[in-house]
């Protein structure tokens, strides 16, 4: 008979292993164990920068697009459709880009172990939030394109 039996505490689920039991052997279905997907350390600290650094590029990318375009508007120019919603869409990404990406990490609840990790569950939420709805206004802004 099998049972789904944890070998860490219920309070540790993103990091939580879990096996099928049955009497001859042990199968693992699912782990979320520290750098389980780069290797190391190392490997973690690198994905780490190079997220955050492009993120920071796309942020200020979609600043500027989203600055180029209040300035035609603040000056009284018209803005056709195309512009109105590439200014939706950059506005979508620096959401994405900013609370998804670059905070990423940080935004994560310290209790995961992950690297550099020093939110709460509430910060985890925040960041969920921006991550759908940023992300959602990102699809539907380029199938207007």
């Amino acid at each position: 008979m099998k049972s789904l039996i944890p070998e860490r505490s219920c309070s540790d689920m993103a990091f939580g292993t879990y096996k099928y039991m049955t009497r001859t052997h042990e199968r693992r279905i699912m782990s979320f164990e520290p750098f389980a997907c780069f290797g190391s350390a190392r490997n973690e600290l690198i994905v780490e920068i190079i997220s955050k650094t492009t993120a920071f590029l796309s942020t200020l990318g979609s600043y500027l697009i989203v600055s180029d375009i209040a300035k035609k508007v603040r000056n009284g120019k018209e803005t056709d459709p195309y512009q109105r919603i590439m200014l939706g869409l950059s506005l979508c990404d620096i959401l994405l880009s900013f609370f998804y990406v670059f905070l990423g990490t940080w935004m994560t609840p310290k209790e995961t172990g992950w690297l550099w990790a020093v939110g709460n569950t509430a910060s985890c939420s925040a960041q969920g939030f921006f991550f759908v709805f940023g992300g959602f206004g990102e699809l539907l802004y380029q199938m207007a394109l």
